[in-house]
């Protein structure tokens, strides 16, 4: 058998292995009630039960687990996600929003992104915090949130992910034995040489898509096993904001926004013209100086 015929079923057994593999996890991850349905309360015996068939470790809050037929363990990954909307007096923004940082980082969280926007003439101040969480920090990071500004709004969602991650691992598997298998056929040293540079421009190819997905297999952990958390802080509204007086003080807000433009333009007029006055001026005496002793002569003569 030709180094190319053992190519092409290396390459195909691994593509019909990744089918069956697909399909079993396909068949394992059938429709399951929600995830506020399933995070009923376990019983301790029950909970070591099930860390001892995932390996004696802690079993994460976003991935639940769930008995079948052959009374196994099938594990589901839920990404979880909170978005709130928080609100604080616009002198102490600054000061909660440092505090929620510090804490975030206090509980080992990741930030991915965190921006404030300091009060204007014109808008009131504003920030923004994008973090993940460890699941069990969860709670304990939104208490301590809650005792720096008042919650607005609260929202959650999950979604499953076990789908994708069953793919990602089973493709993942099936590149590195394929990828290992080139790698093993590189060293025959009775190949051509030209059957090598198949196998060594399909090793580089494989070993991309290997990357690849190992990127997407990373991405997929940082979302089923932390939780994604973003906060919205807004600045709590003044009485002449809220109250009976907010449309007069919309106005004066307004007609001072527009006097102050038209002061701007003003001004931006007579700095475009000033260089003109300068030098026009001057040439426009001497040019009439000139003009009226030209007019004297020809009347003189």
């Amino acid at each position: 058998m030709s180094i190319l015929s053992k190519l092409f079923l290396i390459a195909t057994v691994p593509i019909l292995v990744a089918c069956g593999q697909h399909n079993d996890g396909a068949a394992e991850s059938m429709p399951a009630p929600s995830v506020a349905m399933k995070s009923a309360p376990m019983s301790d015996m029950a909970r070591a039960k099930v860390a001892d068939s995932v390996g004696g470790g802690e079993e994460s809050l976003t991935e639940v687990t769930e008995p079948n037929a052959a009374n196994s363990t099938a594990k589901r990954y839920i990404a979880l996600r909170h978005a709130l909307t928080v609100e604080t007096e616009a002198e102490k923004m600054q000061s909660a929003f440092d505090a929620t940082v510090a804490h975030c980082e206090l509980l080992k969280c990741q930030i991915l992104s965190a921006n404030y926007n300091r009060a204007t003439p014109y808008s009131p101040p504003s920030a923004s915090l994008s973090v993940r969480v460890p699941p069990r920090s969860v709670e304990i990071f939104l208490s301590g949130l809650a005792k720096n500004a008042e919650v607005l709004q609260h929202h959650r969602d999950s979604e499953d992910k076990t789908d994708a991650v069953i793919d990602a691992e089973a493709r993942i598997k099936n590149l590195t034995e394929f990828r290992d298998s080139l790698r093993a056929m590189l060293t025959d040293k009775s190949a051509k040489f030209k059957d090598l540079i198949e196998v060594q421009r399909e090793l580089v190819d494989t070993q991309s898509q290997l990357d690849t997905i190992q990127g997407v297999r990373k991405v997929l952990a940082q979302e089923t096993e932390l939780v994604a958390v973003n906060i919205d802080f807004t600045a709590k509204q003044g009485i002449t904001e809220q109250g009976f007086f907010s449309p007069v003080a919309h106005a004066l807000k307004e007609a001072g926004h527009v006097m102050m433009e038209s002061l701007a333009a003003a001004i931006t007029f007579f700095v475009t013209i000033l260089p003109w006055l300068l030098f026009g001026i001057p040439i426009l005496i001497l040019a009439r100086k000139l003009w009226i002793k030209i007019r004297d002569k020809w009347r003189s003569k």
